[in-house]
């Protein structure tokens, strides 16, 4: 099998809310949907999302970047994904979001040759993904009453993003939980936004109205802070934007600076390096959560799949399905909350329109 073309088409999904975060106020996604053909008929799709914040890539990159991997990666076997990987590092450092929408469609075509859905072909065996949904920043009162109708909809565990002022932060956490009880799991994500004498004065806070996780609460560099944070707290300590790769992971682990390292295909260069961080995750003892960076159902089905394949991704944070408006990529999927059933279909299982049909759905 062979890569015959890779085609990169540009999509902008919008958030159903402005989504408030430690750095930054999200309204709309602008992704690259990645679609590689092969001499044998089967497609692939993947997607690119890049934020330039996290990834340091952005849409103009990808698209640049994507054009010059596509010369060098026609003929290959998208099946050989490591020499894949090879060439495409070969030519550039970084531009880990393109990477990953290439990955991601090489997989999709590896798995639908094989005739499973992806998370059968990468060794799994249970189709089920529960995931948490995220609370934007905002008054207290607000996140608290966006809470109430989570918890309505049947979700479970609510990820909140805090990071500015802790007397507020402490305050948003205190209206949220006596909003919704005590059976709904809370945890945090700080975005990088305190330093650490402030998350440690805000964590006994957190540990009263029963936070289980607290995710990145100081600058991406700080691995020292993390390491003293998670000494010192009591509380499950996450990275996020400490960790893109097996060799931040393998830093992270050898300081025993966390107890969670969250995998996004989108920091990792897709499923293949997603795959050597969480080998590292399990040799050290850590646990993995999957997350995503706004991307469609496209890149979130795709991290489901890995969830569903790995038992060492133990917290799923692929909310993007339920808080984005979007109608050119769907099913893959059933859900009731957060409670994700994978379908059986060969590949990661959505559809993609193209773009005349999502343009024709859009105008109606």
């Amino acid at each position: 099998m062979r890569i015959t073309d890779i085609g990169l088409e540009v999509r902008r999904f919008r958030f159903e809310e402005p989504m408030k975060v430690a750095f930054a106020t999200i309204t709309d996604m602008p992704v690259c949907i990645v679609k590689i053909d092969t001499d044998e008929g089967i497609t692939g799709y993947g997607e690119a999302a890049p934020l330039a914040f996290v990834t340091g890539d952005n849409l103009e990159t990808v698209l640049s970047v994507g054009a010059e991997l596509r010369q060098a990666l026609l003929g290959l076997d998208p099946r050989a994904i490591g020499t894949i990987h090879r060439v495409m590092d070969g030519l550039y450092h970084g531009n880990t979001a393109i990477k990953a929408g290439i990955d991601i469609a090489c997989y999709d075509i590896a798995a639908r040759a094989a005739g499973a859905p992806l998370y059968r072909h990468l060794g799994g065996d249970d189709p089920h993904v529960h995931s948490d949904v995220t609370i934007g920043i905002d008054t207290p009162e607000r996140m608290a009453e966006k809470a109430k109708e989570w918890v309505a909809k049947d979700f479970e565990i609510l990820k909140v993003k805090l990071g500015e002022d802790i007397r507020t932060d402490a305050e948003r956490i205190r209206a949220i939980r006596e909003a919704v009880g005590g059976s709904v799991r809370l945890r945090i994500d700080a975005n990088q936004g305190w330093t650490v004498k402030e998350t440690l004065r805000i964590c006994p806070e957190l540990d009263r109205w029963g936070v289980d996780l607290v995710e990145q609460p100081v600058p991406h560099w700080d691995f020292d802070g993390l390491r003293e944070i998670r000494e010192r707290s009591g509380l499950l300590i996450a990275a996020d934007e400490s960790c893109h790769d097996m060799h931040d992971a393998m830093r992270l682990a050898s300081m025993r600076a966390v107890d969670v390292i969250n995998i996004k295909l989108m920091k990792s260069s897709g499923i293949y390096g997603a795959l050597k961080i969480a080998a590292v995750c399990e040799a050290a003892g850590l646990r993995c959560m999957i997350g995503c960076m706004g991307e469609s159902t496209l890149g979130n089905l795709a991290g489901m799949h890995l969830a569903a394949a790995l038992d060492v991704i133990q917290e799923v944070d692929l909310d993007a399905v339920y808080i984005l408006k979007q109608e050119e990529v769907y099913g893959g999927y059933d859900h009731r909350g957060g409670r994700a059933v994978l379908w059986e279909t060969p590949g990661i299982g959505c559809s993609v329109r193209e773009p005349a049909d999502a343009a024709a759905s859009e105008a109606h």
